[in-house]
């Protein structure tokens, strides 16, 4: 789940590297007919992300979720206590740092229980940010719905919707795992953008 997650939050940080290329080249890109492909990527990152998004918001038995963990998380949290939290990620002093109780923290009140209304919060925190990207999502891209989509998504909408996966799946990952990540977009190590400033086709020989 974290993979796909991940991969949702990367492509938009590339998608957003194409943008910055092509709006520091639209006079060359017009002039040779570069607008047909970017309207292609653009279509193509809109798709896939909002299809990202959705696929971590819907709550199914079937199906692997974001918020289907978050909500088998909120069914289950009177028996999630600190304890508990203690034999899955023991203390170790060695390292100096007692990480164990501010990261239960995030999700109880007391630091003894996890807290239903916490874990609740941040599910209806997901569903609200991203209601109209999945609405989009069943009525344009996954169903040709016949009435339509008559709502509106923008990038900014889009954006939006990807950091509070980002975040919200930060959060439960650290709570999880025991490691921390203040988000999943990763550190690109090769300069990627390489491709754009020589030629796609290699040349003749």
């Amino acid at each position: 789940m974290k993979s796909d997650l991940q991969a949702t939050v990367n492509d938009r940080a590339v998608f957003h590297g194409f943008g910055d290329v092509v709006r520091a080249n639209e006079e060359w890109i017009r002039a040779h007919h570069g607008g047909y492909f970017c309207d292609f990527v653009a279509r193509s990152y809109v798709a896939r992300s909002a299809i990202g998004v959705r696929r971590h918001v819907k709550r199914d038995d079937d199906s692997v979720s974001l918020v289907q963990i978050l909500s088998q998380m909120k069914d289950c949290a009177p028996q999630l206590t600190f304890d508990f939290y203690l034999q899955q990620f023991p203390r170790n002093d060695a390292d100096g740092f007692f990480w164990q109780k501010p990261t239960f923290k995030l999700v109880s009140e007391n630091g003894v229980v996890a807290s239903g209304q916490i874990i609740a919060s941040d599910i209806e925190k997901l569903k609200l940010l991203t209601v109209q990207v999945e609405t989009f999502v069943d009525k344009e891209l996954a169903h040709l719905d016949r009435k339509g989509f008559d709502g509106r998504v923008t990038f900014n909408d889009l954006d939006g919707a990807v950091d509070t996966l980002d975040e919200v799946a930060c959060k439960y990952i650290c709570l999880l795992t025991g490691k921390g990540y203040s988000t999943l977009k990763a550190t690109v190590q090769f300069d990627w953008k390489k491709v754009f400033r020589v030629p796609l086709q290699k040349p003749p020989a």
